[in-house]
């Protein structure tokens, strides 16, 4: 049995550094997923709640704790485009930006439509003017700027691949000086905090996001120190610093925009996703299997939650249930329609081909 186990573990190592699609790396983009989802079900939470009671703590923590996905999906990004050479950089746009600019585009005149209904289903029409506003501004809808942000990440992969593997064969620094990089890249956001947030235009979103994904990178592969339950602790740990933040800024600093430890670039939120990262990075054989049967519809079920996230609201909240429990069963709806919708797409655009085929057979 331990030989076996044994086997298991070298295989994922072996796995991890010559396919896209490990174990590991589907544990990563599964949780980062599910995350996504409990974070924008608990910010509904959040806002329902009166500050400070007991519920409005159980939605601040569970929207902590969820804080890591976007800098995991970095992060594997990172881990997956620039961990070997990019050998063709014309080759390397045209099959990334067909996988980004085409969803981008479907999505965005999508949420366009679906906020221009919305506020015709409250009575509260929108201007046209606001729609293109938001499509300009990159926040067609409030998930969809991930996809802005994501087009600069790819456009400047291939010279971040260059500058890393120059750096690492020239003077072959450790992950430290890495994991350092994005600290101070973090330290300088806390420091210049009011002045980034909401004011640069989104073509330059993805800067402050290179130190995550090289890092991605350079921790691919690499296994910590610290065992499961150190790593757990610590994940949460973050999360509880995260949510006590939050509420110490809006109870005390309630002038400053935003909300600083719920930034993704915040100091506490770096921690609690390398924390995650490392705990991702082990390969777990009782999640392989679903992992592996999620891992394919995950940038579909970002892509489409939100609006069943909307219709649930319209669903559960004539209800007046409990806060906890109808976070638990929207995130259950959310996520489960999400899914079942990627898994019929997928098989429905696998037969609509095949039936051609034989059309002209």
């Amino acid at each position: 049995m331990r030989r076996a186990e044994e086997q298991y573990t070298t295989l994922c190592k072996e796995d991890m550094s010559i396919s896209r699609y490990s174990i590991c790396a589907d544990q990563i983009r599964v949780f980062a997923t599910l995350a996504v989802v409990m974070l924008h079900v608990s910010a509904n939470g959040l806002n329902s709640s009166p500050f400070g009671s007991d519920s409005w703590w159980l939605a601040n923590f569970f929207d902590a704790a969820s804080r890591s996905s976007i800098p995991l999906f970095v992060m594997l990004s990172g881990a997956l485009l620039l961990s070997a050479p990019i050998g063709d950089p014309r080759q390397f746009y045209q099959r990334r930006f067909s996988r980004v600019l085409l969803p981008l585009v479907v999505w965005s005149i999508f949420y366009s439509g679906w906020t221009m209904l919305k506020a015709q289903v409250k009575g509260q029409p929108i201007m046209t003017e606001q729609v293109w506003l938001n499509l300009v501004s990159g926040t067609p809808y409030f998930h969809l700027w991930y996809l802005f942000m994501l087009a600069g990440l790819y456009a400047i992969a291939p010279v971040l691949s260059l500058a890393l593997h120059s750096a690492q064969q020239r003077f072959n620094p450790s992950s430290s000086w890495y994991l350092l990089l994005a600290v101070i890249t973090s330290a300088i956001y806390t420091l210049g905090y009011s002045t980034f947030v909401d004011d640069w235009p989104w073509p330059f979103w993805f800067i402050g996001y290179i130190p995550l994904m090289v890092l991605g990178a350079v921790l691919w592969g690499k296994q910590s120190s610290v065992g499961v339950v150190g790593l757990l602790c610590c994940y949460l740990v973050m999360a509880l610093i995260i949510a006590r933040l939050c509420y110490i800024q809006l109870a005390h600093y309630p002038e400053v925009a935003g909300i600083y430890s719920y930034q993704y670039l915040s100091l506490p939120v770096l921690g609690a996703s390398i924390a995650c990262w490392y705990l991702l990075s082990r390969p777990y054989r009782i999640s392989a299997g679903w992992c592996k049967f999620i891992a394919p519809y995950c940038f579909g079920i970002y892509l489409l939650h939100p609006a069943f996230l909307d219709l649930s609201q319209m669903l559960f909240r004539p209800l007046a249930l409990p806060t906890a429990i109808t976070m638990l069963v929207q995130f259950l709806f959310v996520f489960a329609l999400s899914l079942a919708s990627c898994i019929g797409y997928s098989k429905l655009r696998r037969r609509v081909p095949m039936s051609l085929k034989r059309g002209r057979e």
